[in-house]
């Protein structure tokens, strides 16, 4: 049976070893052996061979019959064999799936072995594909792991010698590797996988591929293996991962495969230390090991090391360290900082990270090193190993370094910049780290960030902030706000509760003075602030302190960096204030009115001197110097409101420079002067005047220094100069209240000739009128105060109070003139001022009495043309409302009514102080609710085209649809607006800490309003979008979230917890929104949905699932490109997570697989019907992308839906062609490519289509019921499928089913062979081929009835008037049907398509057609035996009937097969295999059938080829002639035969007749012969 031809289908299904399993079994077992057994040699009596590998002695003898077998010396005998039983073992009929899962497994290992065959290529190959379709085996099998051992490792199945199995070879075991790799069984087994590794490894005859599965099989076994077992056998493993490195050094010419394999070993490494932690935590040999390794080892190791460095890291994670190691590891991970790999530094710094907690110093100051690596990465991992979050501050369970150690050890390691050594030699330096600028201001950064953090935590009790509020622990500026200030201050006072430590930070931020080689501006100006921050908000001894060191400040008033110069002299200027304050009773003044005044005569004459390119920095400095000294000088006479007569030196030295400053600014804007020097002069100026020198005795100068300003101010070309001027004006203001007036009317007089690119102008006016009005009650001149004692102390409680006289100036110009004016320059300027003074100015008493005057102006604001008028004016409306009290809000709420068309009803009193009145009066023109607020094109279009949204009309909006219109100013009040605010200028109007009342106020209309604020957060207009966010976020705070909650509801923590709350109604209005005739609504909604989509539970969408598509459809084809970005986007949301949800889990769960069945039942058909079938072509693409993508990842879950997918995805082979093959199959003659190439190319890329990759993937998932369904479809398709792509990805679909799931193709294998056969006339030679390959696969399923009608029909389509082209298919499917199911044809040995058709076709005209039935005659003739009458009568069938045949072509291909049958009989009757009798029956038929067919062919006229048909007579004759001359009744005779041949040589052309005179001499001849 081996030894014959290929086994029938029916032959296979005759085994039924589902009820004989034992036979299985031993059949299996003989063919794995059979596979194994390579031992081919000559025959040698009483000789073996060599044992092969993985058999026995014992079983290889019983194989071969000790060597006597025939195929133990014959290879063409033993590939035989083995590709016979790997059709057995392979053949799913012979092992059909219910076949028990034990003997599935052993035969993938048979077949295993099979592919694996080293000397037959055949063999391998259809061992190859056997195992391709074969259903999934199971990995964790027990039994399946064990043989998989038996085979690796061979062993002992008998008590002598003769019976142990040597291993399988080396590419046996790197298939084996494959099943072993994913099976978790296999690692439970440590005796057998630890051998498995070893002898991978180091074993005789390894090769490198071996040693890489090896390798990887040993991590896959550490990973997965029991914990008891990886750690008692850790030794061992650690001594296999050291021997691999140690006898596969790097060199310098490694192999990329050496170079995995010792990457490979240090990945193990990490991964066994982190199993076994106590490798890594005994000592750090190992951990050394890795970090060393990075030096030796070549680049594309050293990732390896990095992962296997990253995976020991586990071990030291949330553990207690020795405290061994926690000396000696800071200084290893400290010495790898300074390696030139960066991969050592990485791991070096993720290590300080995460092996320490975070308040170990010496972890911290790894990190501070690491700031100043070269590789960005390594920095920006140092700074996120330095930030303290937010979370932890006001957590206090998790612990920060305390202050003093902190401080001490930093300290510690800036002791020789401390000491003031400036004659360190530049290697002592480079050891000392600190000396590095990056690394030092870095450790001031972190000191810094945790005094921060310790004042907030000490206040955290009283303490209600947003987790965004103390982002600025981190950022290292300068403090601005009071809750900065303040924890600023409580934390250096408790730095007095530790023994010297406040002088400890005081010398770390005083460092870089005594470091004179320290240049660094950035560190240096860094250190300063700190050093203001230190002496300003500290304890005032500290200024004492510092005292005596007032030469290293002024040594740095000659720097470059301003920044530096300015924080040199504040720091001055607290120092002497402080200094002065201590001294002003006691009775040694030499130094003020000696040593001080001198420097001050010093720092005068640099100031005043001729200005120069060299001498600009120290005059500068100087200038900034002696307005910041005198400031201090001034305060402190201020404050103890002294008038020392024994200071008079001192006082007249002052004096002098106030008369400086003023000569400075009054030069100031003389063209020789540099903008800076102007600058200096401003700032020095401003911090005299803020004072009132009046106060003192001084001289009233305030009025010409208001004027100087003002000049300077007219000319708006320097900005610095500018800004410095108003705030000159401002400080002028609040030292001397009655100057605020001028200000305000220079101030009012340029408002009107701002143009639009200088709005900056309106913010910094604006500024400088709050620092004016407010005095010291303005945030802002806060912000400037640097002396420790507050500014009331300084000049006392009533100076520190509003300017109400100001107040009033500036809000009657605003109210009156400017909120009125035609010039839209001065209607910005009124909304921004009062924005501004209002937001500087919090609970100033003096705006109370204008807050509803200012509401009626903002009111009418709010219509004006200008965008940022409106946005400014809203924002201004909100803070007024939350500071007026209940009558003024009653009023608010009741004109915002009357401006938005309310009923403004006689039952309504009037606004105290006319405000209502005032606006209805002011606003005329009522604004219908449809109605824009807006002219569209008063603002412009944006960059695409449109009209620009404002962000006031959607908060009303918004408001409106909660059907309280008071809410607009709660909205106002949370929202943020244009760009602007984002601008240098507008940063400073960000918005506010979202008070509790606008809290409070909306809470009862949460459910209508979430929805429809969720939707505008995601609004094309991006200040619109800015603002909902802002909206959105404050309403999710803590304590709005706790007072939104009615009895029985949860807190939300988060975004996504409101839109779950909330989900129906969110989906409802973004649904609804997807359809509306407005594209912004539509765009938003469709941003909306796809957020909310994002991370939701399955089990909220299902419901929705069908619109969510309809409409997401509808916007991929909408008629804006930003909708159809939106719905693309939509789409793709919904995609990531179809994909997730219907990805089949690891293990199994019922509720998973209902949830995904659910989405499954309504996704795919709607992507079959409405998606892939839709005309708009992003849909259609986008539909089929995601269908594919199921495909892919669905697994189990497709298995009802693969008929409507199939069918989908094969008729989108033809609908998705792209529209240039289109075109050159109309046209490819033009472009030089013949029809033929074109095909092919179309055809090539069906196949490699992902379409065909997915209908491939689908099909693994069909099931009986699912056939039945399918089959309809498929016939449909062949039948009436339009293009070639559909046609030939039908076509190669039927092929895979064949291949795959040959059980559910065989009951409906007549149905789809007979439509096929309807097809194979097309005109497409490609598809035509495809058909028959088609129907060859699925011949040897077909019924004896049907397979004779295929080929009586392909019979008749070949002698059917088609073209050769078309005819020459039967012959196609001749040779697929001869290759796959030889046996089938040779059942069947008489009727039409039968012997003689395959024979009479050999010789047709065309060479191709003639190719295709010589190759199936080939297969065929195989099985035919020897030649009988029946047979010749048989062969003799169609070239008899043709031999008279109308078409010449046609004679001439009977003529030649006689011709051919002839020489076929003389050969039978001289080889002697035949007997006489015998011989002599089939000359005597084959002279009966065909002598008088062929003499009566030769009658007639001559036509082209007719010397065929004589040549046939002749070779006929002569192969008779004995038959005839025994037999006379026989004719025609020798003499009628050359009579004939006479003849026919008159007639013809001159090449007929030469043939005739070459057939007579032959005939004569051969007759003698005879």
């Amino acid at each position: 049976m081996l030894n014959g031809p290929e086994l029938t289908e029916r032959q296979l299904q005759e085994f039924d070893f589902i009820k004989n399993t034992h036979r299985a079994t031993a059949l299996i077992n003989v063919a794995r052996d059979l596979f194994l057994f390579n031992a081919v040699q000559p025959k040698k009596e009483g000789g073996q061979g060599p044992v092969s590998a993985g058999l026995s002695l014992e079983r290889q003898s019983a194989l071969n019959n000790s060597g006597k077998a025939p195929w133990t010396s014959d290879k063409a005998i033993l590939e035989q064999i083995k590709q016979r039983m790997v059709q057995l073992i392979g053949s799913g009929a012979a092992f059909p799936t219910e076949i028990p899962e034990p003997i599935h497994e052993q035969r993938a290992l048979a077949l295993v072995c099979a592919s694996c065959d080293p000397y037959f290529q055949k063999v391998s190959d259809r061992g190859k594909d056997a195992l391709k379709r074969m259903r999934p085996i199971d990995y964790e099998s027990e039994t399946l792991v064990s043989s998989i051992f038996a085979m690796f490792l061979g062993g002992t199945i008998a008590s002598d010698a003769v019976g142990v199995r040597s291993p399988v070879n080396a590419t046996t075991k790197l298939k084996l590797f494959s099943y072993l790799n994913k099976s978790v069984k296999a690692t439970a087994s440590f005796q057998q996988w630890i051998r498995v590794v070893s002898d991978s490894l180091f074993g005789s005859g390894v090769t490198v591929k071996l040693r890489q599965q090896g390798m990887s099989f040993m991590l896959w076994a550490i990973e997965k293996a029991p914990s008891s077992q990886v750690d008692q056998s850790s030794p061992l493993l650690l001594q296999l991962i050291q021997r691999t490195l140690s006898e596969h050094t790097p060199t310098g010419t490694s192999s990329l495969s050496e170079d995995q394999l010792r990457g490979s070993a240090y990945l193990a490494y990490g991964i066994l230390a982190k199993r076994v932690p106590s490798l890594a935590l005994d000592n750090l040999e190992h951990l050394q090991a890795l970090f060393g390794a990075f030096v030796n080892e070549t680049v594309g190791v050293r990732s390896s090391i990095q992962e296997g460095l990253l995976a020991m890291l586990s071990a030291y994670k949330d553990v207690q360290l020795s405290q061994q190691l926690q000396n000696l590891l800071p200084a290893l991970l400290q010495s790898q900082l300074k390696s030139p790999v960066y991969q050592a530094r990485y791991c070096a710094l993720r290590y300080a990270i995460s092996a320490f907690p975070f308040a170990d110093m010496e972890a911290r100051w790894l990190c501070i090193l690491g700031v100043a690596d070269a590789k960005h990465e390594i920095q920006q991992l140092a700074r996120s190993g330095l930030a303290i979050k937010p979370s932890a501050v006001l957590e206090r369970s998790c612990k920060l370094p305390t202050l003093d150690v902190a401080i001490s050890f930093v300290h510690n390691k800036a002791q020789h910049i401390i000491a003031g050594s400036q004659a360190l030699v530049p290697e002592a330096r480079t050891a000392a780290n600190i000396a590095n600028p990056i690394v030092f201001c870095s450790a001031l950064d972190f000191c810094r960030s945790l005094l921060l953090a310790t004042g907030i935590r000490k206040q955290s009790d009283s303490l209600v902030v947003e987790l965004t509020d103390l982002e600025f622990i981190n950022k290292h500026e300068a403090l601005l706000s009071e809750l900065q200030r303040q924890s600023m201050q409580i934390a250096l006072s408790s730095l007095d509760t530790h023994d010297n430590l406040s002088s400890l930070w005081l010398d770390l931020v005083g460092a870089v003075l005594w470091d004179t080689c320290t240049d660094d501006a950035t560190t240096v100006s860094k250190a300063l602030m700190y050093l203001v921050e230190a002496l300003s908000l500290g304890p005032q001894a500290l200024s004492h302190v510092f005292f005596d060191n007032q030469q290293l400040l002024l040594s740095r008033l000659d720097t470059h960096n301003y920044k530096v110069q300015l924080y040199a002299a504040q720091a001055l200027s607290i120092v002497y204030y402080a200094k002065l304050l201590a001294e002003l009773g006691s009775l040694d003044l030499t130094f003020w009115n000696e040593q001080l005044v001198q420097q001050l005569h010093d720092l005068l004459a640099t100031a005043t001197a001729p200005i120069t390119p060299k001498t600009l920095d120290k005059q500068q400095g100087a200038i900034v110097a002696l307005g910041y000294i005198s400031h201090g000088l001034v305060a402190a006479f201020l404050t103890k409101k002294s008038s020392n007569l024994e200071l008079a030196k001192l006082k007249q030295a002052v004096t002098d420079i106030y008369a400086a400053l003023l000569r400075g600014l009054q030069a100031a804007n003389e063209p020789a002067v540099h903008p800076d020097i102007a600058s200096a002069w401003c700032t020095a100026a401003s911090e005299v005047y803020r004072l009132d020198s009046l106060a003192i005795g001084h001289l009233d100068t305030a009025e010409q220094a208001m004027a100087a300003a003002v000049k300077l101010a007219t000319d708006p070309s320097a900005p610095k100069v500018y800004e410095e001027a108003l705030r000159l004006m401002s400080d002028i203001a609040v030292g001397r209240a009655d100057m605020a007036g001028n200000m305000i009317e220079f101030l009012y007089s340029t408002a009107g000739s701002t143009t639009s690119k200088q709005l900056d102008k309106h913010f910094k006016s604006g500024e400088a009128l709050a620092r004016a009005l407010g005095c010291f009650r303005c945030t802002l001149v806060r912000a400037d105060w640097v002396l420790p004692n507050e500014p009331a102390q300084v000049v006392g409680k009533q100076a520190v109070d509003a300017n109400q006289a100001a107040v009033d100036q500036l809000f009657t110009k605003i109210t009156t003139e400017m909120a009125k004016s035609t010039k839209i320059q001065e209607r910005q300027a009124a909304a921004i001022w009062t924005l501004t003074v209002v937001q500087s100015c919090p609970g100033l008493e003096a705006l109370s009495p204008w807050l509803s005057k200012l509401h009626t102006s903002l009111s009418m604001l709010l219509s004006d043309r200008s965008e940022l008028t409106q946005e400014v004016a809203s924002r201004a409306l909100g803070l007024l409302y939350n500071m007026g009290d209940a009558s003024l809000k009653e009023d608010m709420v009741f004109s915002l009514i009357s401006l938005f068309g309310g009923n403004a009803g006689s039952s309504r009193r009037a606004a105290a102080d006319g405000g209502s009145a005032d606006v209805q009066q002011a606003l005329r023109r009522q604004i219908q609710s449809d109605e824009p607020l807006l002219e569209q094109e008063s603002l412009g279009q944006t960059p695409d085209g449109h009209a620009v949204n404002t962000t006031y009309k959607s908060i009303l909006s918004l408001a409106s649809d909660m059907q309280n219109p008071s809410l607009v100013y709660q909205f106002m009040q949370l929202a943020t607006h244009t760009a602007m605010w984002n601008s240098r200028c507008g940063a400073a109007y960000g918005m506010a800490n979202i008070i509790e009342q606008a809290r409070g106020a909306i809470q009862p209309y949460m459910k209508s309003m979430v929805p429809k604020l969720y939707r505008y957060t995601f609004d094309p207009s991006p200040q619109t979008q800015a603002a909902m966010k802002s909206i959105w976020s404050a309403l999710l705070g803590p304590s709005f979230q706790r007072s939104a909650l009615t009895e029985g509801e949860t807190m939300p923590t988060s975004g996504a917890s409101v839109v779950e709350q909330y989900w129906d109604a969110i989906m409802e209005e973004c649904l609804e929104s997807m359809g509306q005739r407005e594209w912004k609504v539509r765009e938003s909604g469709c941003n909306a949905l796809a957020s909310a989509i994002l991370g939701a539970d399955p089990e909220l969408v299902v419901p929705y699932l069908d619109r969510i598509w309809q409409m997401s459809f509808r916007a991929l084809d909408d008629i804006k490109s930003s909708v159809r970005e939106a719905g693309l986007n939509m789409c793709q949301s919904m995609a990531n997570a179809t994909v997730t949800w219907c990805t089949p889990s690891s293990a199994e769960s019922k509720s998973h697989d209902q949830q995904a069945q659910a989405i499954m039942a309504s996704v795919v058909p709607f992507l079959v019907d409405k998606g892939v079938g839709s005309d708009a072509e992003d849909v259609r693409t986008f539909s089929m992308g995601l269908l594919l993508k199921l495909c892919r990842t669905s697994g189990r879950y497709l298995s009802s839906f693969v008929p409507v997918i199939i069918e989908r995805l094969i008729e989108s082979l033809s609908d998705m062609e792209s529209q240039t093959a289109n075109y050159l199959t109309f046209h490819a003659e033009g472009h030089g490519i013949s029809q033929e190439q074109l095909e092919s190319i179309r055809l090539s890329a069906v196949k490699s289509s992902p379409i065909m990759q997915g209908i491939e993937m689908v099909l693994e998932y069909l099931t009986p019921k699912s056939m039945e369904d399918l089959v309809p479809k498929l016939q449909n398709i062949i039948r009436h499928g339009l293009g070639l792509p559909a046609r030939a990805g039908c076509a190669r679909t039927v092929v895979v089913l064949c291949v795959k799931k040959v059980e559910l193709v065989r009951p409906f294998a007549s149905t789809l062979v007979k439509a096929i056969s309807g097809s194979l006339t097309e005109s497409s030679a490609f598809q035509r081929q495809a058909w028959a390959t088609a129907i060859g696969y699925m011949a040897s399923m077909l019924s004896p009835k049907m397979f004779g009608n295929l080929l009586k029909h392909l019979e008749k389509i070949y002698f059917d008037k088609y073209s050769d082209d078309v005819r020459g298919v039967s012959g196609q499917v001749l040779e697929q049907l001869a290759q796959r199911c030889p046996e089938r044809l040779r059942e069947v040995t008489t009727g039409p398509g039968t012997v003689s058709f395959v024979y009479f076709g050999r010789w047709d005209a065309s060479k191709i057609i003639g190719v295709a039935f010589e190759n199936a005659w080939h297969e065929y003739i195989i099985g035919l035996g020897k030649l009988t009458s029946d047979g010749l009568l048989e062969m003799l069938r169609l070239p008899l009937a043709h031999i008279a045949d109308d078409s010449w072509p046609c004679r001439i291909q009977s003529a030649k097969a006689i011709s051919d049958i002839a020489n076929m009989v003389d050969r039978e009757a001289r080889s002697g295999d035949s007997s006489s009798q015998t011989c002599s029956a089939i000359i005597r038929t084959l002279a009966d059938t065909t002598l008088l067919e062929l003499i009566s062919a030769l009658h007639g006229r001559l036509w082209p080829g007719k010397e065929h048909v004589l040549g046939a007579l002749v070779k006929v004759y002569v192969v008779c002639a004995d038959a005839v001359a025994d037999n006379e009744e026989l004719s025609p005779t020798t003499d009628a035969v050359c009579g004939i041949l006479l003849k026919e040589l008159k007639h013809g052309e001159v090449s007929y007749r030469r043939e005739h005179l070459i057939l007579t001499p032959w005939m004569l001849t051969m007759m003698n012969m005879h």
